[in-house]
């Protein structure tokens, strides 16, 4: 999905990924962080495997959906996340 290209195309490590994915969550994704210890913070299938247990796939792919910019080194500043 979107996040994941601009991550590929700008050779994101797995933290780097987890560090801009927890900068951009909002609301109710914001708060499932605060039941993931810090390492856990900083690993981006952890997180993600997180947020598809609280939200479930599907809803999780169309909450998360579409509000990435492509072509540039960071996602916008968003209410959403592309995953």
């Amino acid at each position: 999905m979107q996040f994941e290209n601009i991550a590929r195309m700008n050779n994101w490590s797995n933290e780097e990924k987890a560090c801009v994915l927890t900068s951009m969550l909002r609301d109710s994704a914001a708060a499932i962080l605060e039941n993931l210890c810090s390492s856990d913070l900083r690993d981006y299938d952890k997180i993600t495997s997180a947020l598809k247990l609280r939200f479930g796939d599907a809803h999780l792919t169309e909450l998360l959906h579409g509000n990435c910019t492509t072509g540039h080194s960071k996602p916008r500043r968003s209410d959403h996340v592309c995953i």
